[in-house]
């Protein structure tokens, strides 16, 4: 068993160069061809899917393998080195099983959506390069080589969203989701350069920035440890450098006020949505800030930072934001994204709230019911032949049965419904935050996820209700999708069921029943429980608090019902807001108005400044000093040509007229 792990493990690098290396195959050699260009594509990902299984397994059984890491020298010097390789341990495992699962079907998906497009190789080609950038990222060893691949999931990112470039809306939204991403990555590499400022003298010669070494202590942890104790780092200078670092999970996860690029992105084609907004690219953003926890806790490890705080109260109020927009939005595909922006939320409360386990759980159990809801919302356009407008729909159950018990499944999962695999990760983050102590306004944010919870249930089930129940209200003629389409939504609706059990043990539940609660250890948590060691947090081992499960249901269900009264039964409240409250109506549908705000302070402020300051840098200055020399070349000549005419008598005036100047000076300032 121990030599095929060695080889497992050492292999692990073919799951990150196999899409590369297809993708660039395709890009040279097999664009010309469909079927190859598919096979080729979904083959690499097949591999990496199955490799990475193996890994997850040997470290379930044997977890003294993990972790484990392979580096290349790619920059060194005599007190510098800057290294590129492959880290496999749980926590890397968990999202390898994420992105190639959900990469996986959504490639198969694409085979059924896609086949008729013009660009279909291309496609291929882009989706196999995104999805290594996206591989690469994650078993990154150190901070650096994480920025390199981060930055090769926004150029994919940009050529996915942008795939229909003949389209204006589609050139906008790739260029808006370019833009915002990069002010994010500005943050978040003035944050790598200022903590690697902090800890530069800890590394010697060691590679810079790793995560974790499993041969020494050169990791983040330990980094921060020596800069404490050598007066280079403070836990409010350590907080600082962390919250300019989360300028970049900010913006790749689309937190406010960095959001708004998420709703655009819908632009590109719906494998896309699934498989940039649900399990790879905007889930960067919460796997950089627990793959680098240390940065955000305390120098002596606690959870009590600063930097925590802003983590959770951003991820709080983006939650509940988007799920306010979400209330009012009708196109399918931007309720849906909305709806993403809203959970990743929930992950950063997580996280901040310092449920390590929960956020990360959470971001597991949200990859595959947000992909099944994204892809059955592809499969809704595809029957409707382009139609996203919920209002132009509605009684497609009995034309697209599978589609509709599919997003059904997602839409109970995502509201908290027990027994579905949503409830077990959103509950335990709510009641983390029940507790959350941190700051003035502490107590505010378990009842704001709480409202939010509600609010979820609600505009998710009146997507349902407006897609698949009532009278069809559209003009085309719909129709379910084909095997290649239906086939990913029916394999992903078993871990949008089933993967939340993997968070609960049934003997710390039955306890609680019986009245003798006690925290034991569940299959997630203790999994991650390496994980938890090298980074300095504790294993969250929680006791099954019955009555916020309780509420949490009640919460979910009352939202359920709502929605049901309103869409199903004619409760006219959506039409009451509408006419007695317009302007919140009106705030709601129009985003918060963020996009007006941007553009507002982009034409009236930014734009202004820009023009004035190039114009005096350009035009005075620059312009100025160029004019100024041509000008004092001329007059300088024009004076010298007096001096080689040829004439004695011009000699003799220059001569006559240097020494009266040189007599002058000598009377008016005498020396001494």
């Amino acid at each position: 068993m121990l030599e095929n792990s060695g080889v497992l493990f050492s292999t692990a690098p073919m799951i990150v160069l196999a899409p590369f290396l297809v993708g660039a195959i395709i890009i040279l050699f097999a664009r010309f061809n469909k079927t190859l260009s598919m096979a080729l594509s979904v083959g690499a990902v097949t591999y990496g899917f199955f490799h990475s299984l193996l890994l997850l397994n040997a470290l379930r059984q044997e977890p003294h393998l993990g972790p484990w890491q392979t580096n290349i020298d790619w920059f060194v010097s005599s007190s510098f080195k800057l290294s590129m390789g492959v880290l496999v341990d749980n926590l890397a495992a968990v999202m390898l099983i994420v992105v190639c699962t959900v990469s996986l079907l959504v490639q198969i998906y694409t085979h059924g959506y896609m086949r008729e497009d013009p660009g279909y190789s291309r496609f291929y080609a882009y989706l196999s390069l995104f999805t290594g950038s996206m591989l690469g990222l994650v078993v990154s060893t150190n901070l650096f080589e994480m920025y390199f691949f981060w930055e090769l999931v926004g150029v994919c990112s940009y050529f996915l969203i942008g795939f229909w470039w003949f389209k204006p809306t589609a050139a906008a939204a790739c260029l808006k989701a370019f833009v915002i991403n990069r002010i994010g990555d500005f943050g978040f590499l003035v944050g790598i350069l200022m903590f690697l400022g902090a800890t530069s003298g800890f590394w010697q010669g060691h590679s810079i920035l790793t995560f974790v070494d499993p041969q020494s202590s050169f990791d983040l942890t330990n980094a921060i440890k020596w800069a404490a104790e050598h007066g280079t780092l403070t836990t409010a200078s350590l907080s600082v450098i962390a919250i300019i670092m989360f300028m970049g999970p900010m913006a790749k996860s689309a937190q406010a006020p960095l959001h708004v690029w998420l709703p655009d992105a819908m632009e590109g084609p719906t494998p896309i949505s699934a498989l940039i907004h649900a399990a790879t690219m905007v889930a960067a953003g919460v796997y950089l800030v627990a793959r680098a926890y240390p940065i955000w806790l305390t120098v002596d490890g606690s959870t009590q930072s600063v930097a925590l705080a802003v983590v959770a109260w951003v991820g709080g109020f983006t939650a509940f934001m988007a799920a306010t927009i979400a209330l009012s939005q009708n196109d399918i595909k931007r309720a849906l994204a909305w709806s993403t922006v809203s959970q990743l939320g929930y992950m950063f409360v997580g996280l901040g709230v310092g449920a390590y386990a929960s956020g990360m759980f959470h971001l597991f159990n949200h990859a595959f019911f947000k992909a099944m809801l994204f892809l059955c919302s592809g499969a809704v356009i595809h029957g409707l032949h382009g139609e996203q407008d919920m209002r132009q729909m509605g009684g497609l159950f009995k034309k697209m049965p599978i589609t509709a018990w599919c997003f059904l499944i997602g839409t109970i999962s995502i509201s908290g419904v027990p027994g579905f695999s949503g409830f077990f990760s959103k509950d335990a983050i709510i009641d983390k935050a029940m507790h959350f102590n941190i700051g003035p306004l502490a107590g505010l944010i378990g009842p704001l996820m709480l409202f939010t919870a509600f609010l979820t249930a609600f505009y998710m089930f009146r997507m349902f209700f407006m897609t698949f129940t009532g009278e069809y209200r559209g003009k085309a003629h719909p129709h379910e999708s084909p095997l290649a389409m239906t086939a990913p939504l029916m394999v992903l609706a078993v871990p949008s069921i089933l993967s939340g059990y993997l968070g609960v043990n049934p003997q710390a539940l039955l306890g609680a029943l019986s009245g003798h609660a006690q925290a034991l250890p569940d299959v997630f948590t203790a999994f991650l429980h390496q994980s938890f060691l090298y980074m300095g947090a504790e294993p969250e081992f929680e006791v099954p608090n019955l009555l916020g499960m309780g509420i949490s249901t009640v919460v979910a269900f009352s939202g359920i019902a709502l929605a049901f009264m309103v869409y199903t039964r004619g409760l006219g409240i959506n039409t009451w807001v509408k006419q007695t409250l317009p302007q919140v109506y009106q705030f709601s549908l129009n985003k918060w108005y963020f996009d007006e705000l941007y553009m507002g302070v982009l034409q009236k402020i930014i734009l202004p400044v820009y023009t004035a300051v190039w114009t005096l840098v350009d035009k005075v200055l620059i312009d100025g000093v160029v004019d100024g020399t041509s000008i004092a070349t001329v007059g300088t000549g024009e004076v010298l040509k007096y001096t080689e005419n040829g004439r004695g008598q011009s000699y003799a005036m220059v001569i006559f007229a240097c020494v009266a100047g040189l007599a002058l000076i000598f009377y008016f300032f005498p020396r001494g």
